[in-house]
């Protein structure tokens, strides 16, 4: 294999991984906003959840 063969190889190998590099940063970035949206649907469950205990708690303590 000659010098100028062994160019062309790795100039393709990395092409190819910068291709892969590239993949997996879109990805990434589709995985963290899903996220980021399941993160906020928690949070509005959360303040449901609380703010219904809490009226719970207050009806309850306001029949005493």
């Amino acid at each position: 294999m000659t010098d100028q063969e062994f160019m062309q190889q790795m100039q393709e190998r990395v092409e190819q991984l910068r291709g892969e590099q590239r993949r997996l940063h879109e990805r990434l970035a589709t995985d963290l906003r899903q996220m980021h949206s399941m993160q906020m649907g928690l949070n509005v469950l959360a303040g449901a959840l609380a703010l219904g205990l809490g009226l719970s708690v207050g009806y309850q303590i306001g029949r005493l």
